[in-house]
């Protein structure tokens, strides 16, 4: 008798951890399609929908409101470590932070036009923070990347004037490695073959990975930002005839080839940058390979834990039947 209780008693565990599997772990692809955070700075939207911090489901492309920056041009986004969302604003040259649940820009050392560049030149920033919290800034007019201190604001250019030699739009770092997007549309109105590249950031050279592809509409620039899993995403902001005013696409990228594959439309029209999770890649970088985790903050993790367990209830089960 007792063994029988305590064989319906596992498998009545047994059922809970598999119903918890396929809750948490999605047999599915739903864990894969992460959400975002992206500023429509263009698009002919009433003015109280312009300009603001929207949360963006990537398999889908709908978007969440969250609130005002209260900044004209947002550019560029992305998190730190702690899991501070930075931004690059073009029209004020301001970086910023901001508040993930107003979406509220606060400048650097609360000071406007932070970054020592005049306010009258065009910039088209993308930024992203490394591993150690470095920020980078590129500038898609000037083909220049710069380093942004985190308490000033004030950039300092890498290298020459124009060094990375392709009007690189936004960029993106897992690890050691940064990697840029090309812009769709270049100063002369003209439109260029868009391409991802892989950029030295000693140097400030960059170097063709390859096309993005015939997936990929006309665009004027777009956002770049790496998941938690190192998987590669791009937000465009997308024009016809110089005029804003369609769809956002929402683009995944091959790092190895570079070819692109559209996931969506969004919801808003006028992204132009992207933030996702904070720096990644980084436990690559130098010493021995930490020990493997198991990443129980998403729903992939959680599925994982929940098989574990699921099979080691069976064994338990089994030895004891033995």
């Amino acid at each position: 008798m007792r063994t029988t209780l305590t064989a319906k008693r596992s498998r009545q565990a047994l059922s809970g951890l598999l119903l918890l599997t396929l809750l948490l772990g999605g047999f599915g692809q739903a864990w894969a399609q992460p959400f975002a955070y992206s500023v429509n700075s263009r698009g002919f939207l009433e003015a109280d929908q312009m300009h603001l911090l929207w949360r963006v489901n990537l398999a889908t492309g709908q978007a969440e409101a969250i609130g005002a920056t209260g900044f004209l041009d947002m550019e560029g986004l992305a998190f730190d470590s702690a899991g501070v969302l930075f931004g690059a604003d073009d029209e004020s040259k301001t970086l910023l932070t901001l508040n993930l649940n107003s979406g509220n820009g606060i400048p650097i050392g609360n000071t406007k036009t932070n970054m020592n560049v005049p306010i009258g030149q065009a910039m088209d920033f993308g930024l992203t923070l490394t591993c150690d919290d470095q920020l980078l800034v590129v500038s898609d007019y000037r083909q220049s990347l710069f380093t942004a201190d985190a308490t000033s604001g004030q950039l300092v250019r890498i290298g020459t004037e124009g060094s990375l030699g392709a009007p690189i739009t936004g960029i993106a770092a897992w690890g050691s490695q940064v990697l840029g997007i090309g812009q769709g549309i270049n100063a002369d109105g003209n439109l260029d073959a868009p391409n991802l590249y892989r950029i030295n950031i000693d140097t400030a050279e960059a170097e063709l990975i390859g096309p993005l592809g015939s997936q990929v509409s006309p665009y004027a620039n777009a956002g770049l930002a790496f998941d938690a899993d190192g998987r590669l995403w791009a937000v465009t902001d997308r024009r016809d005839n110089g005029e804003p005013d369609l769809a956002s696409e929402i683009l995944r990228i091959d790092i190895q080839t570079g070819s692109a594959q559209k996931i969506a439309d969004a919801d808003v029209v006028g992204f132009e940058s992207l933030a996702i999770a904070a720096p990644g890649g980084c436990q690559l970088q130098g010493g021995p390979a930490a020990a493997m985790t198991i990443p129980t903050n998403n729903r992939f993790g959680l599925g994982l834990l929940s098989m574990f367990l699921l099979l080691l209830s069976g064994w338990t089960l089994h030895t004891r039947q033995r």
